[in-house]
């Protein structure tokens, strides 16, 4: 009979690609059902899932979406974009600690991944600006500034005009709150008495110390009962007979292991092997022999007999541990011998690996530790060497020119990547970041986008693509005061061609017709706001102690103010203000 699943997989496709399109044009609801009928017909298809749960996500239907979310992880636990739909549901919900939880998990699975990262670092701002948030409102209440003049620990700080401009500026701005607290120690005083810490101790002075308590007397240990020898049967005084002469040779090939007589030393421990054979050190003590001999497949024989021979008797954990460091330490050395093919090395270094883990389950030690970490960078290195081929680099790089033309923006991202896999620091790397990122750009990744132009510049600072790019990045996105420095670069950048040069100085009046537009009657968004904010620069800037008072200035004594700004560094650094929208000039 012919089975009918073939059938049922292609009315899943068929209606989970109406899905996708329904999804393009917005159209939720009729995406959610397309996605849902898709299910019907194949519920093991972890991608409806993930595309209904992105769904009822613009929907803000957040419980829905994390149910999908997490069933997109229970089908297919490897797949990325499940936890980015489960973080992105949490963070909906606002639970932030557990979309942070969820993106974290994602990150273990896929640590390269753009989305997760992105998502993580939302989740991160939206806490510290939260917790920045309610720090703010509590100095800000009437109750709290009464406190704190009241206050014998704070009283003193609230006297002083500084101070209070400082905490006037925390509380207007608290995204800066957590810096300004970490440069003015008075600022943790004062949240401190606000949420109730005691800063100046009991009235009148210290309590007295409590009396020490009485010691209680040891107790007078009984004499311990010896027990009676228990008497061995002649089964068990022929085996304890047998481990004395064992012992005997195992101490004489000890004696000639550290004299360095090697093949002396094997001959006891076999000996020793051959009168007992319960006892794993003779095994592990011959393997030493070998490793020093550099009869390392030997070694490790001996080493796996040991083993065997330790779980049977139930030897010591830490005796079971050194035999499998060993194996590690023998498979490393193996991997190291000159002529061995990359293929039989990589396999060496995964043994290692695995015997090293191993050892550890038995008997955590810094030192295996250390070598485990040393060996698997050591793999992962040798593996990233072994790519290395600039000819396959060039084809990958063709390979995706045409998928980016065809706009397969995934597909020709996916070349560029390979393209970098295999020549990370050739003489057209650089172009394959600026071509991923151009990919990134159309799939709207501009986190993602700005590293690779980043890396880009890293390569070839005089690539002018990446700098007009990144320039383009930051002005969708409003943040003037970064676009005007890269325009700049590019127009002063020796030999640069006459059309990005063009391209610079269009870009850069373009800017500047920005700012002044939002000064004159568009104002500042929000979010144009808080990313400028969370600016590091736009904080060092504001922090400034001359920045303050200048802006205090320009309310008390303009002049003073005026003169301020003849200066090229002050006036620099408030036009950035202006155009990060911090401040309006005019």
């Amino acid at each position: 009979m012919p089975s009918v699943r073939p059938h049922v997989l292609t009315r899943a496709h068929s209606v989970g690609s109406q899905g996708n399109e329904a999804f393009k044009l917005k159209n939720y609801d009729e995406a959610i059902g397309h996605y849902t009928d898709a299910i019907g017909h194949d519920a093991s298809n972890h991608v409806f899932y993930s595309n209904r749960s992105a769904c009822y996500c613009a929907l803000k239907k957040y419980d829905e979406a994390l149910k999908d979310g997490e069933k997109c992880i229970e089908v297919k636990p490897d797949f990325a974009k499940g936890y980015t739909r489960k973080g992105a549901a949490l963070f909906g919900l606002g639970k932030l600690q557990e979309a942070s939880a969820a993106y974290e998990a994602g990150l273990k699975v896929a640590p390269d991944d753009a989305a997760l990262k992105k998502g993580l670092d939302e989740v991160r701002a939206e806490g510290s600006k939260k917790g920045a948030n309610q720090i703010a409102a509590m100095f800000g209440s009437p109750e709290a500034k009464a406190k704190l003049a009241m206050h014998p620990s704070t009283a003193g700080f609230m006297k002083d005009p500084q101070f209070v401009q400082t905490l006037e500026m925390a509380t207007a701005n608290p995204q800066m709150f957590t810096m300004l607290m970490q440069q003015d120690q008075r600022l943790m005083a004062c949240l401190q008495v606000i949420l109730g810490g005691d800063m100046g101790g009991p009235p009148g002075g210290a309590a007295p110390p409590e009396p020490p308590k009485p010691k209680a007397e040891p107790k007078k240990e009984e004499p311990k009962k010896e027990e009676p020898k228990k008497e061995l049967s002649e089964e068990e005084k022929a085996i304890e007979a047998k481990k004395a002469e064992a012992a005997v040779e195992k101490e004489a090939g000890t004696k000639a292991y550290k004299a360095k007589e090697f093949d002396t030393a094997i001959a006891h421990y076999t000996k020793a092997i051959e009168i007992y054979d319960g006892d794993m050190s003779y095994l592990t003590n011959r393997a030493a022999c070998k490793f020093e001999q550099g009869n390392y497949e030997e070694c490790i024989k001996d080493c796996q007999e040991a083993l065997k021979v330790g779980k049977e008797h139930m030897a010591d954990f830490k005796v079971m541990a050194r035999a499998y460091a060993r194996i590690g330490n023998s498979y490393v050395k193996m991997a190291s011998k000159d002529g061995i093919s990359e293929e039989d090395a990589q396999e060496a270094m995964t043994n290692a690996i695995d015997a090293y883990n191993k050892s550890l389950t038995e008997h955590r030690t810094d030192e295996v530790w250390t070598k485990l970490k040393k060996v698997q960078q050591h793999k992962k290195k040798r593996a990233e060497l072994a790519y290395i081929d600039p000819e396959k680099a060039a084809e990958e790089k063709e390979l995706g020119n045409a998928d980016f033309k065809a706009g397969k923006w995934v597909d020709a991202m996916r070349h560029y990547s390979e393209a970098i896999k295999r020549d990370p620091n050739g003489e057209s790397t650089h172009v394959y970041f600026s071509n991923r990122a151009t990919c990134y750009i159309r799939m709207n990744e501009m986190q993602a986008a700005q590293e690779d132009l980043d890396a880009c510049i890293k390569l070839c600072p005089t690539y002018a693509k990446a700098y007009l790019n990144k320039a383009h990045i930051y002005f969708a996105q409003k943040e003037f005061q970064k676009v005007t420095p890269l325009y700049e670069s590019v127009i002063a950048m020796e030999g640069v061609d006459e059309d990005s040069k063009k391209k610079a100085q269009e870009g850069l009046q373009r800017t500047m017709h920005a700012i002044q537009s939002m000064h004159q009657g568009e104002g500042v968004s929000e979010e144009q706001l808080r990313r400028a904010q969370a600016d590091p620069e736009i904080q060092a800037i504001l922090a400034d102690p001359s920045v303050q008072q200048v802006l205090r200035d320009f309310k008390e004594n303009p002049k003073y103010a005026q003169d301020a700004m003849r200066n090229p560094g002050m006036a620099a650094k408030f036009q950035k203000l202006a155009a990060a929208g911090v401040i309006r000039m005019g």
